[in-house]
């Protein structure tokens, strides 16, 4: 029986097992040893070094001073066409990403809260006390709240809290104070 015959078989006696109804404790120690099988016989399978096809009979030929390990089909190519035209051979993806260096930046220091207050009056002409209660409103909010809801979730809070803010002012001051 050759390799992939039994790895077909492995595998069709473990779909067997998940499909029962109540599997045992038994029947999951038979999955991982039909999982170490079928496991195994994989790595004993080659792959052809022309056509890539994965098979169990690899043969290894050497034809003019190159060698190659080959199937059976490009095994009878090379030997009717007298020599083996390796391919380029394919890049395999690694699993590891190489890090690159990043040029380094500086380093901003986190804006304080009352240089935070006093940007939000430059631009927005409400009161810093305004300000803070907004900030503090925000700062209450469980996150992730995307941007729409934050600035409808505002208003609400504002026109409870009774205070008189121009509603792009408040707009702005919103998307200001969530970017911090």
């Amino acid at each position: 029986m050759g390799k992939l015959d039994q790895i077909q078989k492995n595998a069709q006696k473990l779909i067997t097992l998940c499909q029962k109804e109540k599997p045992t404790k038994t029947d999951k120690q038979k999955m991982m040893g039909l999982q170490a099988e079928i496991l195994a016989g994989i790595e004993n399978l080659t792959e052809c070094e022309l056509c890539g096809a994965i098979s169990e009979m690899i043969v290894t030929m050497t034809l003019d001073d190159t060698t190659a390990k080959l199937c059976k089909q490009c095994g009878i190519k090379a030997l009717d066409a007298g020599k083996i035209q390796k391919t380029k051979t394919r890049k395999r993806t690694t699993t590891a990403k190489t890090t690159k260096t990043k040029p380094v930046q500086k380093i901003k220091e986190p804006e304080s809260q009352t240089d935070l207050h006093s940007r939000v009056e430059e631009q927005t002409g409400i009161k810093k006390t305004d300000i803070k209660r907004l900030h503090k409103i925000i700062q209450e909010i469980a996150t992730p709240m995307n941007p729409t809801h934050t600035l409808t979730y505002v208003k609400r809070e504002v026109e409870n809290a009774k205070l008189k803010v121009d509603e792009k002012a408040l707009e702005k001051a919103v998307k200001i104070l969530t970017a911090a």
